[in-house]
């Protein structure tokens, strides 16, 4: 593991030296003759950028059962995880270095972002498998092979440094150079960071009664009372794409061809239409077969795209080949046009103002926070079709436009008005409905996070078509590295044992969060 880790400093490194690395959200330009030195911002640049998860941005909304994929069966639509890695952790090895090159006038500034990452590189790994190393994750010239801290001291070590980079970015002055997302604006990444551990607090909300040494509620008040927290959706931290080359929009079909046959699940599609929600026109496109002649059926009539019911999800659980049929004669909803044939595309979130308040939504639900629990309900669902109707163009709306005084009418609706007088249950499905029908194409993972600690919304399970081993069930984590058994057993084995008593890396382990 040791030699591992030094091969993937030097690689990263290397990248950032290399023209064909250069990031593509960066305007820093070089002089091909004269060399390339290793600096700060360069190394700031690179450690945001991996928020963006390219690698794996597709799979988010297979795992999160909005989408079905028609090219071939999908392992995460069909719950088969694998292993997942601690290539995140690596990328603060060579955060460390970001401080080691910055000057004393932005050293406070590099320093809450290493921090920043660090608590985020750490919260996002833990979530996917569990125990992870911590202490010794860092220093491979002391541990090179690293033993697991558990999942309550990884999450107590992660609020502390998301707790230090609030306090860097506060006495920052200047901008941060190398920022492709903010501008370099501390204030901003100081919102962010408080956002952040909103969100880290309310993963372990299960953990609040048998675990009082962690004060989650407490801890969660206090940031809500000092903040700052995001105000608008200015605030979002979030991937802004261009027709720039290099910051296209990824999901264009001039390089995710495959897009053609994405289609909407019935999972989201079903809710949308159920309350009458104009995102459905501004997220999908309509059936090819019900709304254009080309395609129509004989006998079939003709509708328009605003027509509802040219909008009919998939069954993301059905037997692939059943689904598929579907889409070869175009009876699928594929993402809007704006995903598939516009470079500019839409912003992608990963931390949000709407997501941010249906986090404080539910804090209130619970007691966590004062103020009513509607208020922010409501205000995250406000945000929420203000960004999309801010960042889908006219062109793109399937003729459907959002207005302020539809968006009222939706929240007198009868599904979305809040049931003041419903059970505490009722009002926290309808919170967690409403993130996941924010969350289209977002926040990659957090649909899939907030599932296994809800339960909703219903993700569908055949027992015919589950890749889980447990035919019946969903899987809840990612089992470890496989390097780790290779390079570092013993430790990986202990670790196996301190959750779960036994050898056994499994899907179907449940982590101590969400015990």
């Amino acid at each position: 593991m040791k030699k591992i880790s030094h091969i993937i400093s030097i690689l990263l490194t290397a990248c950032i030296l290399l023209p064909g690395c250069t990031s593509s959200f960066d305007d820093l330009n070089s002089n091909p003759d004269k060399p390339v030195h290793v600096t700060s911002s360069m190394l700031a640049t690179t450690l945001i950028l991996s928020m963006k998860e390219p690698t794996n941005y597709w799979k988010n909304e297979f795992l999160a059962k909005r989408m079905f994929w028609g090219e071939q069966m999908d392992n995460f639509q069909y719950n088969r995880i694998g292993a997942g890695s601690f290539e995140d952790l690596r990328l603060i090895i060579n955060a460390e270095k970001m401080l080691e090159y910055s000057s004393e006038a932005d050293l406070d500034g590099y320093t809450g972002l290493y921090y920043f990452m660090k608590g985020w590189c750490f919260y996002r790994t833990s979530m996917k498998m569990g125990d992870i190393p911590y202490t010794q994750a860092l220093n491979v010239e002391e541990y090179p092979y690293p033993a697991y801290d558990s999942q309550k001291e990884v999450f107590t070590y992660v609020l502390e440094d998301l707790a230090k980079a609030e306090e860097y970015f506060a006495k920052t002055t200047g901008t941060i150079d190398g920022d492709p997302f903010l501008n370099g604006n501390p204030d901003s990444w100081r919102k962010a960071t408080n956002v952040l551990r909103l969100k880290v607090l309310m993963a372990l909300q299960k953990r609040v009664e048998d675990t009082p040494e962690l004060k989650i509620k407490e801890t969660f008040s206090r940031i809500v009372a000092a903040g700052p927290l995001f105000t608008g959706n200015e605030d979002n931290l979030q991937v802004v794409y261009s027709e720039k080359a290099g910051q296209m929009n990824p999901y264009h079909n001039n390089t995710t061809r495959s897009i053609e046959v994405y289609a909407g699940s019935t999972v989201i599609i079903d809710p949308l239409k159920e309350y009458g929600d104009y995102r459905l026109f501004y997220y999908f496109a309509p059936a090819q077969a019900l709304t254009d002649p080309v395609y129509l059926p004989e006998g079939q009539t003709l509708l328009q795209p605003d027509d509802w019911e040219a909008y009919n999800g998939l069954d993301v659980a059905a037997p692939f080949d059943q689904e598929q049929k579907k889409i070869s004669i175009y009876m699928h909803n594929r993402p809007n046009d704006v995903y598939r044939l516009s470079y500019t595309g839409v912003p992608n979130i990963i931390l949000g103002y709407a997501d941010m308040n249906f986090v404080l939504a539910e804090a209130a639900e619970r007691g966590w926070i004062s103020g009513p629990a509607k208020q922010y309900y409501e205000e995250g669902i406000r945000a929420s079709f203000d960004f999309v109707r801010n960042t889908v163009p006219e062109e793109y709306n399937n003729g459907v436009n959002i207005t302020d005084e539809y968006i009222s009418a939706y929240l007198r609706g009868a599904h979305v008005a809040y049931k003041e007088n419903g059970s505490m249950t009722e009002r926290l499905q309808q919170i967690w409905m409403q993130s996941y029908l924010a969350g289209y194409f977002h926040m990659t993972w957090d649909a899939y996070f907030d599932y296994r600690r809800t339960g909703y919304p219903v993700y569908p399970v055949n027992p015919e078509t589950n890749l889980n081993d447990e035919k019946n069930k969903i899987p809840m984590r990612w089992m470890y590295p496989e390097r780790e058994n290779s390079y570092n057993k013993d430790q990986l084995y202990q670790a196996l044992r301190n959750q779960w008593g036994a050898e056994s890396d499994d899907v179907n382990n449940i982590m101590w969060i969400l015990k």
